[in-house]
């Protein structure tokens, strides 16, 4: 699969999935669904009670029906309905959150993308960064994001609840496994207990070796931010 990597504000390369062209092609389906069902209910609705709009009226109805998909991305961190059921979302290529102004570009080159046959699937196939015509100018593309599993869920509960102002320390720490989570809170539990320290030194150097990690917080501290920080992530 492939993938694109951003570098954070923190100055940490990431790596993450690009949504395949199925993924967003069906998204947009699910989401022209969506549209179209709304304008269909409310014309339904207002010849039910007799009350037609005539030309102008219909043209409202169309436009606030057609300004969902760029209201869902701004409001919902760059996902739609279609998005959310596929597990995807916009994302800068910078790493930082799109603006309003790049989610509106998008939108509004969606006429051009979508409506041109073809033109959205061979752009995204043909770029880099599988980006279609809205998203080369606004910088932006799609990935694929991190389910929230079952682990991860009983992660987010048995955590303490971050604060919605809270600064992560460790950005890598949203790419962590389920599996190294659950290590992570075993090993500690084994140190808080029974005093057992192995176990959390050696997952300290392999976690700081595999994510390139360098810090000088105690190992104990340094595995608590860790699980924090992932809490923090797997939130958004």
């Amino acid at each position: 699969m492939q993938a694109v990597s951003i570098r954070t504000t923190q100055n940490v390369q990431l790596e993450y999935p690009l949504a395949g062209v199925a993924d967003r092609v069906l998204a947009y389906i699910i989401d022209l669904f969506i549209v179209v069902s709304f304008f269909l209910v409310v014309q339904l609705f207002l010849m039910t009670m007799n009350a037609g709009l005539g030309m102008i009226g219909n043209l409202l109805i169309g436009i606030v029906a057609y300004l969902y998909r760029f209201v869902m991305e701004v409001f919902f961190n760059g996902q739609t309905v279609g998005k959310m059921a596929l597990s995807i979302k916009v994302v800068k290529l910078d790493g930082s959150t799109p603006s309003i102004a790049a989610y509106f570009l998008r939108w509004l080159l969606e006429l051009i993308d979508f409506t041109i046959t073809g033109l959205a699937v061979i752009l995204i196939i043909l770029t880099k960064n599988g980006q279609r015509l809205g998203d080369l100018l606004a910088g932006t593309t799609v990935v694929k994001i991190k389910k929230i599993s079952a682990t991860n869920m009983q992660n987010k509960v048995l955590m303490d609840p971050v604060d919605e102002d809270y600064q992560p320390v460790f950005a890598e720490a949203a790419n962590l496994t389920d599996e190294e989570v659950r290590l992570i809170k075993a090993s500690l539990k084994a140190f808080r207990e029974d005093a057992i320290a192995k176990p959390i030194t050696i997952l300290e150097d392999k976690l700081k070796e595999k994510y390139n990690i360098s810090s000088e917080l105690t190992t104990v501290k340094f595995l608590y931010t860790l699980l924090r920080d992932h809490t923090y992530y797997v939130s958004k």
